[in-house]
C-alpha cells in the first residue's frame, strides 16, 4: 500500500488481547531507534519491505517551541535501526511523513522555519544512495505551507499535501518524475471558510485518496468542522461525501489523521472525535474509523478504552487484517499510552502494546503486502526530552 499519514498530537493506550490471527502471533515489542537524549520524536514510518523501512521526525528542538530542531531520518536494514545522513537545511526542520515505492524511491515531507513563525514546505527524496532536497516543492506548495503527508506511487508519480496557514487552506501537489506542481482539487462547499488536508494514500496512479476537514456554520454563533474526502480516478478529482458523527453538541468535531487506499473498493480512514478535536485544539475523546466500500463511506465501530483516545495511523497487513495505532489514557494512568487496534475482517479490537515511559505515543504505522513485519513509530518521554519509540509486530 502506498500511504502516508500526518503526524498527530500526543497519545495514550489501552489493551485487551484479540483472538488468534497470524499477524498477532508475535505481538508488539519495542525496538531501539536513535537518537536518545536529544528530544527526538518520529512522525511517520514507511516499510516497503522487511529489510528496508524508513521513520522520520525531528530532534534537538527546544521544549514546547521546537526551535532549533533538525531533520531526523532513521533506517531499518533488516537487523537494526540506524540514523541516516540528512542534507544540511537552514532553520528549524520538522519531517512529518514518509512514503516509499521501492528500495530506491522514497519521499519524506515536512517544513522548515527560517524564523519562528515562517513556514517553508520541505521535501526530501531518496534515490537509493542518498537523500536530497527538492527545490520545486516549495514553489508548488506555496509560502506559509507546512507539508503533512505524501504518497509515493512510483519514481515518476507521487502526491503530497500540506496546510497553508495564511490562506487557511489545504494544498495538494504532484511529482511527475522531474518537478512538483500544484494540483487543484474540489471542495464540498464554496462558503470560503477554512479547510485543511490531513492525509493522502494511493493504491496506484488511478486510485488516490485525500481526506481533510472543512468549516461550516451551524448557528449564528457556532462553527463546526466536518470531514470530506477527494478521489482521483485517473482523469478527475471528485468529492466523496463522508457521514457525520451523530450528536447534538455543536462543538463536536472530528478529524482523520490517516487513510489507507487498499483497492478501489476498500479504503480506510482513522482519527478521533470530541470537543475541538486533534488539529483544531483541545483533546479528542473517542477513536473514529470509517470505511469506503467502492460506493460510500460508513462509520465502523471502534474501541475507545480509557479517555482521550485518537488514532493516528492505519495499514493493511494481510487481506481482512488491518492495524490502527494511536494513543489513549487507560484507566488509572496519568498520561498518554500507546493504543493499537486490529481488524480481523469482522470487528476492531484493542491489542496489548508496550510503552516506554509516560507518555508513550504512536503517530504512524506501516507494512506492505507480503511483509512479515508491521512497524509503528512515535515517541515517549516528557516535553523537551522525547525519545523515538518504535514498535515491531512480526
Amino acid at each position: 500500500m502506498l500511504t502516508a499519514k500526518i503526524g498527530a498530537g500526543i497519545g495514550l493506550a489501552a489493551a485487551l488481547l484479540l483472538g488468534a490471527s497470524p499477524a498477532l502471533a508475535a505481538g508488539w515489542t519495542v525496538v531501539p531507534a536513535p537518537p536518545t537524549g536529544q528530544n527526538a520524536n518520529l512522525r511517520g514510518v514507511s516499510a516497503p519491505s522487511d529489510t528496508s523501512a524508513w521513520a522520520v521526525g525531528n530532534s534537538g528542538g527546544a521544549a514546547n517551541t521546537g526551535l532549533g530542531s533538525h531533520a531526523l531520518i532513521d533506517h531499518w536494514n533488516g537487523t537494526a535501526w540506524s540514523q541516516a545522513t540528512v542534507p544540511a537545511i537552514t532553520g528549524s526542520v520538522n519531517l512529518q511523513a514518509v512514503s516509499s515505492s521501492g528500495a530506491s524511491d522514497s519521499w519524506t515531507v515536512g517544513y522548515q522555519r527560517p524564523q519562528r513563525y515562517t513556514f517553508v514546505p520541505l521535501a526530501l527524496h531518496w534515490n537509493g544512495s542518498g537523500w536530497a532536497t527538492s527545490s520545486s516543492f516549495a514553489t508548488a506548495m506555496g509560502g506559509g505551507t507546512y507539508a503533512v503527508g505524501v504518497a509515493d506511487i512510483s519514481p515518476t508519480d507521487a502526491y503530497a499535501i500540506g496546510d497553508n496557514t495564511p490562506a487557511a487552506s489545504g494544498e495538494l501537489a504532484q511529482w511527475n518524475g522531474t518537478t512538483w506542481s500544484r494540483v487543484t482539487y474540489p471542495l464540498p462547499t464554496s462558503t470560503g471558510f477554512p479547510n485543511t488536508l490531513n492525509a493522502v494514500s494511493a493504491d496506484g496512479p488511478n486510485d488516490v485518496w485525500i481526506v481533510g476537514s472543512y468549516m461550516i456554520q451551524v448557528s449564528a454563533t457556532n462553527l463546526r468542522y466536518e470531514t470530506f474526502s477527494d478521489h482521483w480516478n485517473g482523469s478527475t478529482w471528485s468529492v466523496v461525501p463522508m457521514p457525520l458523527v451523530s450528536g447534538s453538541d455543536t462543538l463536536l468535531a472530528y478529524e482523520f489523521s490517516s487513510v489507507d487506499a487498499i483497492s478501489p473498493t476498500n479504503v480506510w480512514a482513522v482519527g478521533g472525535s470530541g470537543d475541538h478535536v486533534i488539529g483544531i485544539g483541545g483533546s479528542p475523546s473517542n477513536t473514529l474509523i470509517e470505511h469506503y466500500n467502492g460506493t460510500a463511506w460508513s462509520i465502523v465501530p471502534s474501541p475507545s478504552p480509557g479517555t482521550n483516545n485518537a488514532l493516528t495511523g492505519v495499514t493493511e497487513s494481510a487481506p481482512n487484517n488491518l492495524w490502527a495505532v494511536g494513543y489513549g489514557t487507560p484507566a488509572g494512568a496519568a498520561s498518554a499510552q500507546t493504543l493499537t487496534l486490529n481488524w480481523n475482517g469482522t470487528a476492531w479490537a484493542t491489542v496489548t502494546s508496550p510503552n516506554q515511559g509516560s507518555p508513550s505515543v504512536l503517530t504512524s504505522v506501516s507494512t506492505a503486502p507480503g511483509n512479515a513485519i508491521v512497524w509503528a513509530a512515535g515517541y515517549s518521554g516528557t516535553t523537551g526530552s522525547f525519545n523515538p519509540l518504535i514498535l515491531q509486530n512480526g
